[in-house]
């Protein structure tokens, strides 16, 4: 049987794409907050031993969640930049919960239509090199110029093969200790990381991809919190 798993979810960014009155992770979707969907979907679950959730210093949202106070729930106070928040997280759970090598997930914070089914194909995923849940790219996908134009604009390069490409989701699942090597070398270095899979890739590691979902969207947009309304009517109700 597989172990139970610590769930890391980043959630001290203020999401300044929304262009929102508050952090996105606390607007509402469904009557709850985001963030609340988000970490429900790990709550109580089998397989999840618990949450670790990376807040922001100042933070004066978290005491209204339903989940504020849960016992599998444990939050720690993020950083600037993701990865940051990540990287702090992993370091808490080593030294709290001493994890050492167990494999841990990430999830974004904005991804509260996670389906069951694809939580557990992450989770008993065997892989020795880590595996993230992804999309095959569906458009054509193109590569576009390095300089901009003068009046500001932008030209195509090339076509990229688009199935050689797949659009990175969440959860991602790594060694704890492995995952916070790669997110310190890569930080000592000055290297950008967008993603928990970007550091290891960057250590020479190269995950597995493991068959995502369409409907696991990240909410980053205004727009994107109507189809996220759209898609938890038709699939939680």
């Amino acid at each position: 049987m597989t172990q139970p798993l610590w769930v890391i979810i980043p959630a001290a960014g203020v999401g300044q794409r929304m262009q929102a009155d508050c952090p996105k992770q606390y607007l509402s979707l469904a009557g709850q907050t985001i963030l609340d969907r988000t970490i429900g979907l790990f709550v109580e679950h089998p397989l999840i031993a618990g949450v670790a959730v990376g807040l922001g210093a100042e933070d004066a949202y978290w005491p209204d969640s339903k989940w504020y106070g849960h016992a599998n729930i444990l939050t720690y106070v993020g950083g600037e930049e993701r990865s940051d928040t990540v990287q702090k997280g992993l370091a808490f759970l080593l030294a709290t919960q001493q994890i050492g090598r167990q494999e841990v997930l990430v999830h974004d914070a904005a991804r509260p239509l996670l389906s069951k089914d694809a939580l557990v194909r992450i989770v008993n995923y065997p892989s020795e090199q880590g595996a993230i849940l992804a999309m095959p790219a569906r458009e054509t996908v193109k590569r576009q110029n390095a300089s901009e134009l003068s009046g500001g604009g932008l030209q195509v390069a090339q076509t990229l093969d688009r199935n050689a490409i797949w659009l990175a989701q969440t959860p991602q699942k790594f060694p704890a200790q492995a995952l916070l090597e790669a997110l310190e070398k890569a930080q000592r270095q000055g290297i950008t990381i967008t993603d928990e899979c970007s550091a290891m890739e960057f250590i020479g590691w190269q995950p597995d991809l493991v068959m995502g979902e369409n409907r696991n969207i990240k909410v980053t947009l205004p727009e994107d919190l109507v189809i996220a309304e759209a898609l938890f009517s038709h699939f939680f109700h």
